[in-house]
């Protein structure tokens, strides 16, 4: 029995976690965590006032991030914590848990853990199968949750290698995990926050990190894109959400960067590593570098506005801004009574409102099933929607989470163009939304690669038109004997690649997350060496 995961559930149940878990709205693929990353900013010292420490606040919070990480420092000899500038960091802490920014800390410095066990910053070697370094690496990590009480997480390593021929033995990641769960100031633990995916696999693969860890971290320092499946495999085996706790937008090999990637896997958070570097420290103000990253991580942005869209019905949502009644019009209509913006309630939940402004610019419900607007005074839980997965990839349902009457909290656009409030059991078409960012060509979640849909061609390999509960596996239906070079895709309908195989036997089976439509291309040779084709749409339930 892993208490770790018995520990999560129980504080997802008693609602501790709700606040964090709201900001999941905010986020692409319904994220639960974006963390800003303070550690090289402390490390070199870089943070020497109280005004710099403010503004970096200030840019995180424009940035959208709900959490940030810091470092944990070795102590020397005569244990004394090396951080170069102790006072500006306990300062810049104080404010972030003030704030409401969840703090994670794992050791300075790649090779962190070992560091720390060697009481120096620039030393990482010769810790395996000491025992005086195991000892001290517990008994700082110890200290610091007691000094910083506050840490939602804390890992006890950072870049330090894997399980195998590694920095550190086997018995010693045990040894240190057992000694630290349970017993950081009610941290959760997570890891294994190595330097790459391989090396992260190996982990979870040949030590027991898993009996105590909450998260499965790793880095993606070698691009090694492929080898996210497995390593999300592997933690969804172990009921374990997993991060790439460092990422940024570099593109070293041309595949693609690592945090598109890390998105396009659907992980659960991300570390953005040395992003307190786009944020000015004397006013606060961010980088074009991370205005880049937000419009990949975040669904919609409160600063931008935007179309809101029923795609299936060819639907805009708009207002005239004095009419209590919202209206529909074309998805090519532009214009004032057409545009939005996201207004923050500041419980990770968000106003709808007209941007160009009005006395009635808000949506919000009567408690009927109108769903009716009115003045910004109107802030109450009649007005603040949460946004989660919709029915089909990219799109969202509109929700007031909140308010009592549970028939009229979802916002729905009927056959008929009407705007409408529905129950929050109701999953379809017509409840599901995009948003579009005025001023943009695609979609907020779309691509640029569309999808042609094209029915169904005639062809011996025949595939299932419905994925659910009952049956569950998308393959041929009757696997052929005689067939050579077997391709088979599936496609979101924005044109990612959600699945991909060469073996007939093996099936796709969507996540929770992966409902609605899909495409799939399937080829192979038959028995008289001609290549057959197989094209068409699987709707996911």
């Amino acid at each position: 029995m892993k208490k770790s995961k018995l520990n999560f559930l129980a504080l997802l149940i008693l609602g501790v976690i709700f606040v964090s878990n709201a900001q999941s709205a905010r986020y692409v693929n319904d994220m639960d965590y974006v963390l800003g990353d303070t550690k090289q900013a402390f490390i070199t010292g870089g943070i020497t006032t109280t005004a710099q420490a403010d503004n970096l606040l200030i840019g995180f919070k424009k940035m959208g991030v709900n959490g940030i990480r810091i470092p944990i420092f070795p102590r020397d000899s005569n244990g004394v914590d090396v951080n170069p500038n102790k006072p500006m960091m306990d300062y810049f802490y104080t404010q972030a848990v003030a704030q409401g920014f969840l703090i994670f800390a794992n050791p300075a410095q790649g090779g962190g853990g070992a560091r720390i066990a060697n009481n120096s910053l620039s030393h990482e070697g010769g810790v395996n199968g000491i025992q005086a370094a195991t000892d001290e690496l517990i008994a700082r990590v110890l200290e610091f949750s007691n000094e910083y009480p506050d840490c939602k997480w804390i890992n006890p390593f950072n870049e330090d290698g894997r399980a195998t021929n590694s920095t550190w033995s086997v018995a010693q990641y045990h040894t240190i995990y057992a000694a630290l769960y349970n017993n950081v100031n009610g941290a959760e633990l997570v890891g294994p926050c190595t330097w790459g995916l391989p090396a992260a696999i190996d982990m979870l693969q040949n030590t027991n990190i898993a009996d105590y860890i909450t998260v499965a971290t790793s880095h993606n320092l070698g691009f090694n894109h492929s080898s996210w499946s497995t390593f999300i495999n592997l933690a969804n085996a172990e009921n374990l959400p997993v991060w790439d706790s460092e990422v940024n937008h570099s593109d070293k090999f041309g595949t693609g960067t690592r945090l598109e990637k890390a998105i396009e896997n659907e992980v659960d958070g991300l570390v953005l590593y040395n992003s307190w570097n786009t944020i000015s420290l004397t006013n606060g103000s961010i980088s074009s570098a991370a205005e880049t990253m937000m419009d990949l991580y975040l669904k919609f942005r409160t600063d931008k506005t935007y179309y809101i869209d029923c795609p299936a019905l060819n639907k805009r949502l708009a207002s005239t801004g004095g009419s209590e009644d919202a209206y529909t019009t074309s998805t090519s209509t532009t214009g004032d009574d057409v545009e939005w913006e996201f207004v923050e309630k500041g419980n990770g939940y968000f106003h709808i409102q007209r941007a160009a402004g009005g006395s009635k610019p808000r949506i919000r419900t009567d408690y009927t099933e109108n769903a009716d607007m009115q003045s910004i005074g109107s802030n109450g839980i009649q007005t603040y929607f949460d946004f989660t997965a919709g029915y089909s990839n990219g799109t969202y349902h509109l929700t007031l989470p909140d308010i009592s009457v549970l028939n009229r909290r979802r916002l729905q656009v009927t056959s008929g163009g009407f705007v409408k409030m529905v129950t929050s059991s109701s999953s379809g078409s017509w409840v599901s939304f995009t948003f579009k960012e005025v001023g943009s060509t695609q979609s907020k979640s779309s691509k640029s690669k569309e999808i042609e849909i094209e029915s169904e061609t005639t062809s011996k390999l025949k595939f299932p038109s419905m994925i659910n509960s009952l049956n569950p596996n998308f393959k041929p239906l009757m696997l052929l004997e005689n067939r050579s070079d077997y391709t088979l895709n599936v496609y979101s309908l924005d044109g990612k690649r959600v699945f991909s195989t060469s073996n007939m036997e093996e099936a796709w089976v969507p996540s929770g997350r992966q409902k609605g439509v899909f495409v799939f291309h399937a080829t192979y040779m038959d028995d008289q060496n001609v290549k057959s084709m197989e094209r068409g749409k699987v709707v996911v339930q």
